[in-house]
């Protein structure tokens, strides 16, 4: 994606969330905090939520190049990444370790668990064979190679962590087999690559 295009993107985030959230309304609330996009520039473009999405101006989306910072980190080691989306979310906050693989669509679009970093500067380690991760701050990190992926990511992360942590009230989640678990995304990234082509 080029600049413009990221710019344009990012302005109508607002549009795009405000369509999208309708259809998971159960599972909890996401905020956006922050978005970085990849440009075919070198570097990315970021904006934060400071003054909130519908007013959100051409000049505060920035193009950040050739810094060492927690997106800049994480767009060099995941190749195939083009957006990131940082979120607060209602129950992935709440999360404070580990979430195992409970969910068969977890597994396969998340990853086999949803690690917790202890600081957003570990968050590349998290991420690591993963699509979202929690932040022991509160915060999280999901991401995809659209915006439609990264956006689907974060949603499926608050499900997970939703069904997590009123499982925990009950004594608990009975955990997929992490091979199972393991096989189920490898199945869905073959099918996903698969896919992707045919529509190039």
């Amino acid at each position: 994606m080029n600049k413009a295009k990221a710019i344009e993107t990012i302005l109508h985030l607002n549009a795009f969330l405000s369509h999208h959230q309708q259809g998971y309304s159960t599972w909890g609330k996401v905020e956006v905090l922050e978005i970085a996009i990849r440009v075919d520039e070198g570097g990315y473009m970021f904006a934060s939520n400071t003054t909130g999405w519908p007013s959100i101006k051409a000049e505060e989306i920035l193009h950040h190049k050739n810094e060492n910072s927690v997106y800049q980190n994480l767009f060099n080691t995941r190749k195939k990444t083009h957006v990131i989306l940082k979120t607060r979310q209602q129950f992935a906050s709440q999360v404070k370790e580990e979430i195992p693989p409970i969910l068969d669509d977890q597994a396969q679009l998340l990853g086999v668990s949803v690690r917790l970093a202890s600081a957003e500067q570990n968050i590349t380690k998290a991420l690591n064979n993963r699509f979202a991760a929690n932040v022991i701050n509160g915060t999280s990190f999901c991401i995809g190679n659209t915006l439609e992926d990264a956006y689907v990511a974060a949603q499926l992360l608050e499900k997970t962590s939703k069904v997590f942590v009123e499982a925990q009230a009950l004594g608990g989640a009975k955990p997929i087999n992490k091979i199972e678990a393991w096989f189920m995304q490898q199945y869905y990234l073959l099918k996903y690559s698969k896919e992707a082509e045919k529509n190039v």
